[in-house]
């Protein structure tokens, strides 16, 4: 798809969502689908109906956890990230706690992604 055919609001909510570290980018995932959820099925569910009309997105979303788990962050930030942004509350409230629950979380999205895709194909 061109770009340069959509609207010009579009264009930049492309830009800003490109632009975003991926550090932002799991930030506003742990927003968006930790904060409210009353549990991790919950949380797998809002994940699965995302992915059921924008796999891609979710797909970014993953790369995007892999990176940060990837890099080094400051201390303190995932945890920050995990507790304050996502409202989780995690046994292991460190920065190893929260990187093993992202990791777990980047686990179950990759099913979730393999389940729609298998669905879509099938």
């Amino acid at each position: 798809m061109d770009p340069s055919r959509l609207p010009e609001a579009s264009r930049r909510r492309i830009e800003q969502l490109n632009a975003r570290t991926p550090l932002e980018a799991v930030t506003d995932l742990a927003s968006a689908y930790l904060a409210d959820a009353d549990g991790f099925d919950e949380v797998l569910d809002h994940i699965r109906r995302k992915a059921t009309y924008n796999v891609r997105n979710v797909q970014r979303e993953i790369a995007s956890i892999e990176q940060v788990l990837a890099e080094p962050q400051p201390p303190g930030a995932l945890a920050r990230l995990v507790a304050w942004n996502g409202n989780w509350v995690l046994d292991d409230p460190s920065d190893a706690g929260a990187a093993d629950f992202l990791a777990s979380l980047a686990g179950h999205m990759r099913a979730v992604v393999a389940e729609i895709e298998a669905a879509r194909w099938s």
